[in-house]
C-alpha cells in the first residue's frame, strides 16, 4: 500500500473506498490477473491496531484517527463512519447478525435466498473469513444475564449455534478474533495485497467523479492523484457515497438538492448502575419484536467506550427497524444528515416498547442492578448510525448496484440495500458485496 501520489493512474476498475464493501470487492476483482484494479481509502496508511480493535472500546470519538464524524440536526448529534482500512468494521461494536430471512422477500429477481445464504455462510459460518462467533455466557454481563433471563421467559431464544435471527431473544454475534475486532480489511484485503494488479493508495480523499457528459464516469479525482477507469465502483458507505453523488454532476439529485435515505431511530431508556459493570463488548443480546423493534441491552454507559464523552448513564434502547426518513445534503467536505419526524405509528409503537423496558428495569430481575428511582426515558428519539438506501436495488441501481442510464458506475455500499432489515446493516452489506463480487468476477 501507498500513500496518494500527485499524477495520473489507469486502471480498469477504481474501487473509492477500502472498508466493509470495498475490501470484498477489491480481493475479488483482482483474482483476475488481467484485470487492473486501484482502491482508494481516505483514511491513514496504518491499519487500526490492536487498541483500537479492542472490543472493550469504540474508538469514534471526536479526535480518533480512523473515524469521520458527520453533523446533524439533532440536538448536537453525529454520525460517525470508520476512516480506515477496514472502514466501519475497523470502528464499530462487532455486531454481526444477519437481517431475518423474510427481510428478502422485496429484493429484487436474481437475490434468491440460497444465494444470500451462502454468501452469510462465507463470512459467519463455522470457518467464515469474520471469525464470527456468538457471545459466551460469560461475556454476557449482569445486565445481559438479567435481560435475557427476562425475556426467555417470555418469548422464543436463537439456539448460539444457529445463525439466522428469531423473533425474540438474540445473543449478538460478533466478528472477532479473541477480544479484537476482525475487520473487512483482515478478513479480505490482507490476502490480496501481493497481487501485481492490485493497487491500493491510502490518505487518498476522493473529491469527485470524472465525468463525459450527464451520462458516463469515467474516474475519479482524489486531492492528489486522479484515476481513469473503465469502471467506478463507489463503495464509499452510505455517506460516503451520497457527498460523492450530490457533487457528481450526474442527473441523480433530480433538482432537490439531497439524496432520501433511511435510518434506524431509537428511543433510550438510561439508568444508574448500582456498582460499576464489568469490562466487555459494548451490545451483547438483543430482543427482536414481532413489530420491527431491536430492543438492545447496552453493557454500560456509552461513555465507558468513547473518550471523552460525558457520562448520561447505562442505556437499553428501543429502535425502530422500520426505516425513518433522513435527508443527506452536502455539507461542504462531507455530508450533513437532516433527520424527520418519525411517523406517528412508530413514535408511538416505541413509546410502548420504552414502556416495556421501564417496567422490566424496575422489576426484580434487575434489582440487584439498578438504582431504585433511576430509570428516565429520552425526551427524543436519537439514531443507529445506519443510514442506507438513497440508491436502492431494483429502483435507482440494477441488481448488481449498476446505476441505469450511466455508463461506468456501480455502487456496492449500504445506499443499495433495497429495505430495511431487522437487524443492523454490517452483516448484510458485507454479504451484498460478497455476491456482487463473485458475479462481477464471473465466479459461480
Amino acid at each position: 500500500m501507498t500513500p496518494a501520489l500527485a499524477g495520473r493512474v489507469t486502471a480498469d476498475v477504481v474501487i473509492v473506498g477500502a472498508g466493509s464493501a470495498g475490501c470484498v470487492l477489491a480481493e475479488r476483482l483482482s483474482r483476475d490477473p488481467d484485470r487492473q484494479v486501484v482502491l482508494l481509502e481516505r483514511g491513514p496508511e496504518r491499519w487500526p491496531g490492536r487498541a483500537e480493535r479492542d472490543l472493550r472500546r469504540l474508538p469514534i470519538g471526536d479526535d480518533a484517527p480512523y473515524a469521520l464524524r458527520h453533523r446533524t440536526n439533532l440536538h448536537g448529534l453525529t454520525a460517525a463512519r470508520g476512516n480506515a482500512v477496514g472502514g466501519s468494521s475497523a470502528v464499530n461494536g462487532g455486531y454481526f447478525l444477519r437481517w431475518h430471512r423474510e427481510d428478502f422477500a422485496s429484493w429484487p429477481q436474481g437475490w434468491d435466498l440460497a444465494r444470500i445464504e451462502a454468501a452469510y455462510d462465507e463470512l459467519d459460518g463455522p470457518t467464515g473469513t469474520m471469525s464470527v462467533s456468538p457471545v459466551t455466557d460469560d461475556e454476557l454481563g449482569d445486565a445481559g444475564e438479567a435481560f435475557e433471563g427476562h425475556w426467555s421467559t417470555r418469548t422464543a431464544v436463537r439456539p448460539l449455534d444457529e445463525r439466522w435471527p428469531v423473533v425474540g431473544v438474540n445473543r449478538v454475534l460478533s466478528n472477532r478474533t479473541g477480544p479484537l475486532r476482525r475487520t473487512a480489511a483482515e478478513a479480505y484485503l490482507a490476502s490480496a495485497l501481493g497481487r501485481p494488479n492490485l493497487r491500493v493508495m491510502t490518505d487518498c480523499t476522493v473529491v469527485g467523479l470524472e465525468t463525459a457528459g450527464s451520462s458516463t464516469v469515467t474516474g475519479v479525482r482524489a486531492e492528489r492523484v486522479s484515476v481513469s477507469a473503465g469502471e467506478v465502483v463507489l463503495c464509499a458507505g452510505t455517506l460516503g457515497t451520497a457527498h460523492l453523488l450530490l457533487r457528481s454532476g450526474l442527473d441523480l439529485v433530480e433538482g432537490c438538492g439531497h439524496l432520501a435515505a433511511s435510518e434506524h431511530r431509537g428511543l433510550a431508556v438510561y439508568y444508574r448502575r448500582r456498582s460499576p459493570a464489568s469490562g466487555g463488548m459494548v451490545l451483547p443480546t438483543v430482543l427482536h419484536t414481532q413489530d420491527g423493534f431491536e430492543i438492545r441491552c447496552y453493557r454500560d454507559d456509552f461513555a465507558s467506550y468513547i473518550t471523552n464523552l460525558p457520562a448520561i448513564g447505562a442505556m437499553v434502547e428501543v429502535t425502530a427497524m422500520q426505516p425513518s426518513p433522513v435527508r443527506l445534503v452536502d455539507g461542504g467536505d462531507r455530508v450533513d444528515l437532516i433527520f424527520d419526524e418519525p411517523a406517528p405509528e412508530t413514535a408511538a409503537a416505541m413509546r410502548a416498547h420504552a414502556d416495556a423496558v421501564v417496567e422490566m428495569l424496575n422489576s426484580p430481575d434487575f434489582a440487584d442492578i439498578v438504582v431504585p428511582g433511576s430509570v428516565t426515558v429520552a425526551d427524543v428519539p436519537g439514531f443507529s448510525q445506519h443510514a442506507w438506501g438513497t440508491m436502492p436495488l431494483g429502483e435507482c441501481t440494477d441488481r448488481l448496484g449498476g446505476v441505469p442510464g450511466v455508463h461506468g458506475l456501480r455502487i456496492v455500499d449500504g445506499s443499495i440495500l433495497p429495505a430495511g432489515g431487522r437487524s443492523g446493516p454490517h452483516a448484510t452489506i458485507m454479504m451484498t458485496a460478497v455476491c456482487i463480487g463473485d458475479e462481477l468476477a464471473g465466479v459461480r
